[in-house]
């Protein structure tokens, strides 16, 4: 059964997931929500997605105001990351289930505001959407980290991203806005360790204060790149190294975001990059694939994330993981700022009690 859903941003990049969900059969768009509305009706006017004509005359500046006229149950947001934590906070006011692309909060108090308001009505789900988690490699490796079949314990392990972002725009919120580095690129690949390992014990994190003005770098703190360190129970090393160092490469604009990864377990070892995946036993490799990865635009894997939340809102399948492992990712994020900003060493739970109260 389709779900009836308000899409806030008629931005190009929400009218792309907009016509996901149009296309796809587990979401009803019943109304647009944009600040803008003579810009928003004109780009929904001038865009061909499958059967949207209606959206045109039902585009509002409120979730309130769309809530008010059209009887929705999931609200979707997909805007400038500034503005994710107050529209979060409207939706959940209003009772729907609520989807946003990640971040959510960009600090700790956005983020127990938002909990906050969503402890009043936790039968609502929240889900902080990361797209790379969904594509056939991101699952395998997923299989073979939790499986005694694949690696069986992880002793340790690394990934190495080279990220690529459109930073040379003016003003452009990845560079302006503190730790965003943590919060709208090392997601990408750390949000695919949490869901397939959970949260470490400690995180010790650094940050590149970087300066460039090629490529509009302008020192603010956790923009450019980073390196930490992830202490799991009984010790167990991960480490991540990632830069948005954007010179270019000659594989797109989202290359290496899935990243480029060595994981050692007490059965085997993985080997990632990209879309390659080796796994390794008894010295020498028993499995090998060339699976897909990323998507163009990321759409087929929005469409598998999309799916995955309306089947845990009908029926609860795997609800509480997927949720719990989305915005667990933000916690891991945040302690890595916080870690990088102190210069020390945090603890996991220490964080979560600080931010949850309890």
């Amino acid at each position: 059964m389709k779900i009836p859903s308000i899409h806030v941003g008629c931005g190009d990049f929400s009218l792309q997931r907009l016509g996901v969900l149009i296309d796809g059969n587990e979401f009803n768009p019943v109304a647009c929500v944009d600040i803008d509305l003579k810009k928003a009706k004109s780009k929904l006017s001038s865009i061909k997605i499958n059967k949207n004509e209606y959206l045109t005359d039902r585009v509002y500046t409120t979730i309130s105001e769309a809530k008010k006229k059209h009887d929705a149950k999931v609200c979707f947001i997909f805007v400038s990351f500034k503005e994710h934590h107050k529209l979060i906070i409207e939706s959940l006011k209003l009772g729907m289930h609520t989807f946003c692309v990640k971040p959510i909060a960009l600090n700790q108090k956005e983020f127990k505001d938002i909990m906050d308001i969503y402890s009043l009505n936790s039968k609502l789900m929240l889900l902080q959407g990361y797209n790379n988690q969904w594509n056939e490699a991101a699952l395998k490796m997923r299989e073979w980290m939790q499986s005694d079949n694949g690696i069986g314990k992880m002793l340790g392990g690394q990934c190495i991203s080279w990220g690529r972002q459109n930073v040379k725009k003016d003003q452009p919120q990845e560079v302006i806005n503190e730790g965003t580095f943590f919060h709208s690129l090392a997601c990408h690949q750390l949000s695919q360790l949490v869901v397939a390992k959970g949260l470490p014990d400690y995180v010790t994190a650094y940050v590149h204060n970087r300066v460039d003005k090629n490529l509009n770098y302008q020192g603010v703190f956790g923009t450019s790149g980073a390196q930490c360190i992830f202490e799991y129970p009984g010790g167990v090393p991960f480490s991540y190294t990632g830069t948005r160092a954007a010179h270019g490469n000659p594989f797109g604009f989202a290359s290496r975001w899935s990243g480029r990864w060595i994981i050692h377990g007490e059965n085997g070892d993985i080997k990632r990059e990209g879309g390659h995946l080796t796994l390794y036993k008894n010295g020498g490799p028993v499995e090998d694939y060339y699976l897909k990865d990323l998507d163009n635009n990321l759409i087929e894997d929005e469409r598998i994330q999309f799916k995955a939340f309306h089947e845990a809102i009908m029926t609860k399948k795997n609800r509480s993981n997927l949720q719990q492992s989305s915005l667990d990712a933000w916690i891991l994020m945040e302690a890595c700022n916080e870690s990088a900003r102190k210069n020390k060493k945090i603890s996991i739970n220490e964080l979560k009690k600080n931010i949850y109260g309890k």
